[in-house]
């Protein structure tokens, strides 16, 4: 059977979409006599996956063959419609991502011992339901479900693969990540430069100017307009500088078009942009070069999740964005950087507190929302444990926070009060007291030591607020004050009762008594099952 050229394949998509490819060395390790070479790609600015060989050449080959695969995985998450440069985003050119082989590739390289490990199967004969976990030398990694022994595995290894990269040691760069403080946690100082754009599909060896960061989910901070002087640093009571050569031009009005706003409020600006070189949409959200406004980038681009607001990148410029061209644009110039933007993923422009809203206008209890508030519910916890295993908590969990992506799919967003949590359970940090939002924060979030339990609170609030329909805000109010001390109204436990048991897990007082993410999640499943058996797999999308 003849060799698949990947590299070949790649350079074909590269000019079929219109997209920027880069490969670029990353490093060569060993001996002569038995040296081994790392490469990885670059796509559209992105960074995927290193490719491990015994010459440049294999090297080269491997990396071309992960980047290849996770693009055709980000192809397939597209809905069907999307075409891009009229090639419809169901070509199966491209094999489904192999986290199984991008995870044996970096343990060859690192030479680390790895093994797949039955957790446990469950269900009938007929519909067993695998748990597989990845173990790398002695290190337990977090579980992966499937109907098979590979989709397990496959899922398992999906897992391991995010939790590595988030590792302070998973590049030699520079770790986004610290366990210092509270506040250092997020706002640890780190400088970012960009990578080439150059359009060459050929490789190019890296300099200090091009070197990316690497961050878990391979994204980099990256200025296309100008590579030298992208620099987004942190250092002690705020931003350092960026570099004295800035471009006068803005790089937002020149980057995008057909600029829409979205909404305006204390955290900032937020524009609906098209991307011109792309013509791709996005989000990006102009806000004051503040300790906060770094918070929520320096945990955004640590994290990549189907049902988080996907991060892109982010800029520092001297202004805030004018629409009205008549304004002076430099009226607002104050010490540079000024203004931080941030590039997002386009978000629909309802929120889950207006399909709340939406949902209460009826003049009685649809029958459809209890099935669509636990696909809702099931998604937003998925995004919680995601939050909750990269050692963060969101803090401010509410209805106005979530958001529907372009796909339907459910996204929380806003991390602008995001924290590090702590490492050791017995003995919480003592934190900022009375952040959040007032309505949905847990009890002890009112005082100064708490922890990720915070987040199971404020959403056992928003699933009861999913599924009981509230027509006033005084019985809102009323209900609420109830719901929060485990007290549900007369009638909720007759239609409710398996949701009634789920929440008083999430209510209860003490910290230490709710559940975790992972065991909720665990139990939605169950009533998805109980709901609807005929369906093995929650559904993804829902009416909004």
């Amino acid at each position: 059977m003849a060799t698949v050229n990947y590299v070949a394949e790649l350079i074909e998509y590269a000019q079929r979409t219109g997209s920027k490819v880069i490969f670029e060395e990353v490093s060569s390790e060993g001996p002569d006599h038995e040296k081994t070479f790392t490469q990885r790609v670059i796509c559209n600015g992105e960074v995927y996956p290193e490719g491990v060989g015994r010459s440049k050449r294999q090297a080269k080959h491997n990396a071309a063959e992960h980047a290849l695969r996770l693009l055709r995985g980000l192809l397939e998450k597209q809905p069907a419609s999307n075409v891009v440069n009229n090639q419809s985003v169901n070509d199966n050119s491209f094999e489904e991502t192999d986290f199984k082989g991008i995870l044996n590739d970096y343990c060859q390289k690192k030479r680390l011992t790895h093994d797949y490990i039955e957790v446990k199967r469950s269900g009938r004969p007929h519909s067993l339901q695998f748990t597989y976990k990845v173990v790398i030398k002695e290190k337990e990694y977090p579980v992966g479900e499937g109907k098979t022994i590979k989709q397990a595995q496959q899922n398992a290894a999906q897992q391991a693969w995010s939790a590595l990269q988030e590792q302070s040691d998973w590049d030699s760069k520079v770790s986004l990540r610290s366990t210092v403080s509270e506040d250092d946690a997020m706002m640890m100082s780190s400088t970012s430069t960009s990578t080439s754009t150059s359009s060459s599909l050929e490789p190019t060896k890296s300099s200090s100017q091009s070197e990316p960061i690497s961050t878990s989910d391979s994204i980099v901070f990256m200025d296309s307009s100008n590579p030298l002087n992208d620099q987004v640093a942190v250092e002690n009571e705020g931003m350092a500088d960026s570099v004295s050569n800035t471009p006068t031009e803005s790089r937002f009005a020149s980057q995008f078009d057909s600029i829409k706003s979205l909404g305006k409020g204390g955290f900032g600006h937020v524009y609906k942009v098209r991307d011109i070189q792309q013509n791709k949409k996005y989000a990006v959200k102009i806000v004051r070069g503040k300790k906060k406004a770094l918070r929520e980038v320096k945990a955004l681009s640590d994290l990549h999740h189907t049902n988080i607001v996907r991060y892109y990148n982010c800029w520092m410029e001297d202004t805030d964005y004018k629409q009205d061209s008549s304004l002076d644009s430099t009226s607002s110039q104050e010490s540079s950087p000024q203004f931080l933007y941030i590039q997002m993923e386009l978000c629909g422009s309802k929120t889950l507190k207006h399909w709340i809203k939406e949902r209460n206008r009826g003049t009685l209890q649809d029958s459809n929302r209890r099935h669509e508030s636990l696909t809702i519910a099931q998604q937003i916890v998925s995004g919680v444990e995601y939050i909750h295993f990269k050692k963060l908590i969101h803090r401010d969990l509410k209805p106005a926070n979530i958001l529907f992506g372009q796909d339907r799919a459910v996204k929380i967003g806003d991390f602008g009060l995001v924290t590090a949590d702590d490492d050791d359970d017995e003995t919480p940090m003592e934190r900022t007291n009375e952040t959040g939002t007032t309505f949905y924060m847990a009890p002890e979030q009112f005082e100064n030591i708490y922890d990720r339990k915070v987040d199971i609170f404020a959403f056992g609030l928003i699933y009861f607020e999913l599924l009981w329909k509230m027509s006033t805000g005084h019985e809102r109010v009323k209900v609420f004050k109830d719901a929060r001390n485990q007290k549900f109204p007369r009638e909720f436990p007759l239609t409710f009762s398996q949701e009634e048991q789920i929440m008083k897990s999430m209510l209860c007082k003490e910290p230490k008594q709710r559940a975790e993410a992972s065991a909720l999640k665990a139990e939605l499943e169950k009533l998805a099952h109980i709901l609807n058996p005929q369906k093995t797999e929650h559904q993804q999308n829902v009416t909004v």
